[in-house]
């Protein structure tokens, strides 16, 4: 299973998690069966508000679910509609308490009420 989360800064397992989705400066990409992490740039961090596309580039690697301490109606729905589960990590703090939070099945999917309809929701 592939699991993406939007980052601040690229710092290994103690990376900081991005409270945004799509204008996060870089994304995690734990690959569970191979216990591998990867981070990458996010090369649409500048977009206009509602206009990010990383959902297309996560189904082309494969991600299966999104951990996000934030994320906007259009964009859960978009992921949604493709299939990628979107849990909210309950403000991790860091990429790995992130991941600790998923693999011990205590984080909740997102449901549309708890998507952002602004930048002012967390």
């Amino acid at each position: 299973m592939k699991v993406i989360v939007p980052l601040h800064e690229t710092a290994g397992l103690q990376s900081p998690m991005s409270e945004h989705f799509g204008s996060a400066p870089f994304y995690g990409i734990a690959d569970t069966e191979r216990s591998s992490v990867e981070i990458i740039p996010n090369s649409n961090m500048h977009h206009d508000h509602g206009q990010c596309t990383p959902a297309d580039f996560f189904a082309e690697l494969g991600v299966d679910v999104l951990l996000c301490n934030g994320i906007g109606a259009r964009a859960a729905n978009k992921l949604q509609a493709m299939n990628i589960e979107i849990y909210m990590t309950n403000m991790a703090p860091t990429l790995e308490e992130a991941l600790k939070r998923f693999g011990e099945g205590t984080l909740s999917k997102v449901t549309p009420q708890q998507a952002c309809q602004g930048h002012d929701c967390h």
